[in-house]
């Protein structure tokens, strides 16, 4: 492996273009080389300049060093028209690549789709809830091993697999009860993954997987012939085991990277991963001439790194070349220190102060919008807002990671692209997402019989389904329209209500605001009937609202301006969960300034401590390595025998608290903490191009944080001061803030004789369901059985068997019909099982079915002279609309019947008068007909007819 450190802003996207166009003329074909980077942005950005390099070779024979020679002209020529396909991606994306390509050899849906981490860790709860529910069995595996106490620790463990491809529990016999858990529920949740499901990490296991299976490595060898990596300095150790796997498989791989710039530990990030590749591959000349800093600001950072790798503070001599400036600009560099003996936060808010005149004073050469303050922890942003706010200086806070590049944002972006260009790839997101869907089409997994399409739902029967992700146009309708010459006309010939869709949202372009514009688009039933909002999950639809909050106060002036803004914060690769709109000093915290750079950029705050967030169990290298003081040794990362054969398991260890080798964890992980803050350091004195301004509070001469870095340097508080055009230094002495004067209060007024009344709390929300009512009562005491049609939230075989066979029933299905019970195993609810426990169920079922078959004719009458299954229903009483199901309403003989099916194990009519009798009054009201109301228990093949007068006396007590 060929290893490359480039220091920041030394040219690493430049040379890794130069090493195409090398690769090019040497005869590597454009679409064999694979270009891995860690964002989706970088991936692009890299593709472009790519594409523009081959351009500037073809047109004007050269590219920065690189000079075409006239027989390599057609290589260049064939390269331009792969560009398209050419395998420039993330590590995920390229790993998701050669899974594809070997597939079927490792058991997986070459369609298979990618969760994302918050997904993966929500099924990873559920299915630790389920087994926790199913361990109260005493005759359950883990009866009274699993503890609800265990969930923090579980999560943990989850949240760091791609550390390893197996955890090891070190010494204590809690390490191993827990590991024995986390086994149990890791297997479940594999199970709900199946084959064409998988989240970032199991994508990395596969990949693991894949390089150990010769057939599946030669798929992937057949497609690329050279590897390039950047960003090496990001990589988790299972991404690192992957691509040393695949050189040592024969497949070349050069990285390059910047072992100074490694801050992402939290995301599993281990900069041991690229020490190892420079002690065993071939360490190729670092890049030396800075592109970005002016010359001040690359003498500073070449003073700060000598001194941080002479200590081993982050980082070795060998990972921090010298760097030369290529620019002319001089540039400047600003210190300033506020000490005192008051609390810190007081000094941090006059820190703050002189921060805001000095960039006030900037803001005279500088526009505002090229300015960025970084912090440590978003609990210095509060000084900032504070004193930004009475210095009149506009700004925006930037928090959080890939807000933008959610779904349901791009969805909106899509939309009023399409709407102004209706052509490209806007037009054809727009097809395949909701706003493509058509009147008729079935909900995905549901096109075999049982599935029912958009149009059979009343607004009943819907608000009781979970919201639809529904898609749009097939891939083939979509790309006949794309390929048409008028792409509006041909959709208008071929979907006439897409078209008609797409047109409301253009007369709303023409006549409403930005604003009002994305309101109409997430709230207007444009989509057979349904707003956008509709269709998304609760989480989703947060997102959407906050985007409309966030733009509200500040609304853009155009619809271009809006886009250009959300296409901009969506290639960043840091955006917030709750961003803000508008331009002016960007606040954001020093890892959401990674791969980002200012004209101007300050940091603020440099006297803040780091701060070790404990954590419930602590995770090291392999258990040979612990406990012996030689702490996360790289060996034992990165396994590799010593003869021919299969690579070993990468294996760590873990110890919770009050366990013989917790300590020794910890104290190693808070060493692997404090090593990062100084490469934190470095990448936020690394991100200004022209004028770097530190400032920092220290109190009682004590400098702490990268202050005391600073100090040491012989650049603290105490040093002597400057004042000249490329350096400022100055400490500035505490000053009380002056009280002002507080004005005496006016004389109070009378208050209002309203002002005490408040509204009386109801008891029941405006929409409540007698089912719920029902569990409310219950609480303390379940049935053994509940029933979960009627909204119970029980994991497990009985909701699935109560699912079934209200299902069966409201469907007229048999049990004797093999396609109806292979319609009934095929639903959702049958998908957490296995083959074992889904023939039980079926069994179950089928007998529940067959006890109602004997009753229908002799009980239950049969034929009717109407049937309504699955009645939906409404009830208004006082402040509250009860809503619920009638599971049938049916006419027969002249007389109505009222009927709820009940897979109870105990017969308790009591139970269930106030919800049948909230069903009689809706039917009395509605219809004006007085049915008999009976309860039909399955497991017992009985009839309860219930008396109406206790279900009117059940309704009015409620009443009441």
């Amino acid at each position: 492996m060929k290893v490359r450190v480039a220091s920041a802003g030394t040219g690493k996207t430049a040379s890794l273009v130069l090493r195409y166009l090398e690769l090019i003329a040497g005869g590597t074909p454009l679409r064999r080389i694979g270009g891995v980077t860690f964002t989706r942005k970088a991936a692009d950005e890299l593709r472009v300049r790519v594409g523009q390099a081959i351009e500037e070779v073809l047109e004007e024979g050269s590219h920065l060093s690189f000079v075409l020679e006239p027989s390599d002209r057609p290589k260049f020529l064939e390269a331009r028209r792969e560009l398209g396909g050419a395998a420039v991606s993330t590590i995920h994306g390229f790993m998701g690549q050669c899974l594809r390509l070997a597939a079927p050899l490792l058991h997986l849906d070459p369609d298979f789709s990618i969760l994302g981490d918050w997904e993966a860790r929500t099924l990873f709860e559920e299915e630790w809830n389920s087994l926790l529910y199913l361990a109260q069995d005493p005759s359950h595996l883990l009866a009274g091993v699993a503890h609800p106490e265990q969930t923090e620790a579980l999560l943990h463990l989850f949240s760091k697999r791609s550390l390893a491809e197996a955890w090891v529990a070190a010494e204590g016999e809690e390490n191993r009860t827990l590991l024995r858990v986390y086994d149990a529920v890791y297997a479940a949740y594999k199970g709900r993954l199946r084959s064409n499901l998988l989240s970032p990490s199991e994508l990395e296991l596969r990949a693991l997987e894949l390089t150990r299976q010769r057939a599946a490595l030669e798929r992937v060898l057949e497609r690329v012939s050279i590897l390039l990596v950047d960003e090496y300095q990001d990589v988790n150790p299972l991404q690192g085991r992957f691509f040393a796997a695949l050189e040592d498989a024969g497949l070349p791989v050069e990285i390059v990277g910047d072992p100074k710039q490694s801050i992402y530990a939290f995301r599993n990030a281990d900069v041991a991963v690229f020490r190892r590749a420079m002690q065993e591959g071939q360490v190729l000349p670092p890049l030396t001439h800075s592109f970005r800093h002016s010359a001040t600001l690359v003498r500073f950072l070449n003073r700060l790194t000598q001194h941080l790798a002479k200590g081993g503070l982050g980082f070795s001599p060998g990972e921090a070349p010298e760097v030369h400036g290529v620019r002319e600009a001089r540039g400047r560099l600003e210190l300033h220190w506020t000490v005192g003996e008051a609390l810190m936060d007081e000094l941090r808010a006059q820190e703050a102060e002189i921060l805001a005149k000095r960039l006030q004073k900037l803001g005279y050469d500088y526009p505002y919008s090229q300015m960025a303050v970084l912090v440590r922890s978003y609990a210095s942003v509060g000084f900032l807002e504070s004193a930004f706010k009475r210095a009149g200086l506009p700004y925006v806070l930037l928090q959080g990671r890939g807000y933008y590049e959610r779904q349901e944002v791009r969805d909106l972006y899509h939309a009023l692209r399409a709407a102004l260009d209706p052509r490209g790839l806007s037009l054809m997101a727009w097809l395949r997402g909701p706003f493509g869907q058509v009147r008729g089409m079935r909900e995905e997994g549901g096109r075999e019989e049982g599935g029912r399409g958009l149009e059979d739902f009343s607004t009943a029967q819907a608000s009781r389904l979970p919201a639809p992700s529904f898609q749009g146009l097939e891939l083939f309708a979509v790309e006949q329209i794309l390929r048409a010459e008028n792409p509006a006309r041909s959709l208008e010939l071929n979907y006439p209500e897409i078209h008609a869709r797409l047109v409301k949202i253009q007369q709303q372009i023409r006549l409403a605001s930005p604003l009002n514009v994305l309101k109409f688009l997430v709230r207007e039933p444009l989509i057979a009937g349904r707003a956008y909002q509709d269709f998304l999950e609760l989480r989703a639809r947060e997102n959407v609202d906050a985007l409309l909050f966030q733009f509200a106060p500040r609304p853009p002036q155009s619809l271009e301006a809006l886009l250009e803004r959300l296409e901009l914060l969506s290639g960043q690769a840091e955006a917030g969960d709750v961003p803000q709109s508008g331009e002016g000093i960007q606040i954001l915290t020093v890892h959401r300034a990674k791969g980002l750079e200012w004209p101007v950029a300050a940091v603020f705050d440099l006297g803040r401590k780091g701060v070790h967030q404990a954590q419930v169990l602590y995770i090291g290298g392999d258990a040979e390595g612990v406990g012996h003081g030689e702490g996360r040794r790289l060996e034992n990362l990165f396994p590799r025998p010593v003869s021919p054969g299969p690579p070993l398991e990468l294996r760590q260890v873990f110890a919770l608290e009050d366990t013989p080798q917790f300590s020794v964890l910890q104290q190693q992980a808070k060493a692997l903490e404090e090593e990062e803050t100084y490469r934190l350091f470095y990448v936020a004195a690394s991100r200004a191009r022209d004028v770097l301004v530190l400032s920092g509070s220290v109190r009682q001469e004590k400098p702490e944080g990268w202050a005391a870095t600073l100090a040491a340097m012989g650049l603290g508080p105490e040093a002597t001061p400057y004042d000249r055009p490329d350096f400022l230094q100055r400490t500035w002495l505490y000053r009380p803030t002056k009280e002002v004067p507080v004005e005496p209060e006016a004389e109070a007024l009378e208050p209002s004789p309203w002002i005490g009344l408040t509204f009386e709390t109801e008891r029941f929300p405006p929409l409540f369901s007698p089912s719920a009512f029902k569990r409310e009562e219950a609480e303390h005491e379940p049935l053994p059985l509940p029933d979960p049609t009627e909204g119970e939230e029980v994991p497990g075989k009985a909701r699935a068997v109560g699912t079934l066979v209200h299902y069966a029933i409201g469907q007229n299905w048999q049990s004797g019909n093999p396609e109806h019970l292979r319609n009934l195993e095929a639903q959702e609810v049958m998908f957490p099982f296995n083959a074992t426990e889904r023939e039980a169920i079926m069994a179950e079922v089928a007998a529940l079915l067959q006890g109602y078959e004997r009753m229908l004719g002799r009980e239950l009458p049969w034929p009717r002279d109407e049937d309504y299954p699955e009645f939906a229903m409404a009830l208004p009483m006082g402040t509250t609309v009860w809503q619920g199901v009638i599971d049938r309403l049916y006419l027969s003989g002249g007389r109505w019947y009222l009927e709820d099916y009940k897979t109870d194990a105990q017969i308790r009519p009591e139970r269930y008068h106030f919800q049948l009798g909230v069903y009689l009054e809706a039917v009395r009201q509605a219809w004006g007909v007085e049915p008999e109301v009976r309860l039909v228990y399955l497991r017992f093949g009985e009839l309860v007819e219930v008396k109406k007068a206790a279900l009117e006396a059940a309704v009015e007590a409620v009443r009441v």
